[in-house]
């Protein structure tokens, strides 16, 4: 079995299984094991709960922007903001397979991203068949396509790689093991991504290999991430916002 199939058929259910068990443990730590304190509650009106649940939010990027700037413009802006979230649910490629997936996710077709930002215009290989994308962003493509995409994710995954690196090496003892080796998991899927997105190797045996390997870091990803601080990211921050203005301005009132 060739490491394409292997990744697809073996490795990345396993994956998702294991990443179930752990996210189902961290969500039983939120859920469960957090500290009830003792409070007297305040009458407030509407306006201020829905100001508290905004600042909530608004607050540790506020504090972040302030304290670690550096951090804020690699970490959030260029990786996440501007970088993985838009490749991972709009590139036209990752809708091609999602779709086999979740078969909703075709009504996101209209807003896919190209790879390349010479036109807007592509065919994509998908499980069900070949696709042609025709995309709404018309001569935004020049910014919003896979290659530009790629450059600040990949930017944002180096420095944060080499900044936990560095913070470990100064013997910070917030930093894991486990979180030096997450950096470097994703900045390996990107650029494997990057790779196969663009048929390099061209020849079919190297092309479907280091998809094979792109897709099999994506797995060793979703297996590693409940268990290190990302995790942080996309949970324990909008749960830990909500449970937070929950806890402090509607029962506390505060």
């Amino acid at each position: 079995m060739e490491i394409l199939e292997f990744s697809l058929f073996v490795l990345f259910p396993a994956a998702l299984a294991i990443f179930a068990l752990g996210a189902t443990y961290r969500l039983f730590r939120y859920v469960f094991l957090y500290r009830k304190g003792v409070y007297i509650h305040r009458d407030r009106s509407f306006a201020f709960k829905i100001k508290s649940l905004v600042l909530s939010f608004l607050r540790p990027i506020s504090f972040n922007l302030r304290t670690k700037p550096m951090e804020f413009v690699f970490g959030f802006i260029l990786m996440h903001a501007i970088g993985l979230i838009l490749l991972i649910f709009l590139l036209a490629q990752h809708i091609a397979y999602i779709e086999a997936i979740i078969p909703f996710y075709v009504l996101l077709w209209p807003l896919a991203i190209p790879i390349s930002p010479i036109k807007g215009a592509l065919t994509v290989t998908s499980p069900v068949g070949v696709k042609q994308v025709e995309t709404l962003w018309g001569p935004l493509t020049v910014i919003l396509n896979g290659d530009f995409l790629a450059i600040f994710a990949i930017m944002g995954a180096v420095y944060k790689s080499f900044s936990k690196l560095y913070e470990k090496l100064k013997g910070h003892k917030n930093v894991r093991i486990g979180d030096l080796l997450i950096w470097s998991i994703l900045l390996a899927i990107l650029i494997t991504g990057w790779l196969a997105s663009h048929h390099t190797p061209s020849d079919i045996v190297g092309y479907r290999a280091i998809l094979g390997l792109h897709i099999a870091f994506a797995a060793l990803f979703v297996v590693v991430w409940p268990f290190t601080k990302y995790f942080h990211f996309l949970w324990g921050y909008w749960y830990g916002k909500l449970h937070e203005w929950y806890d402090v301005a509607i029962k506390r009132g505060a």
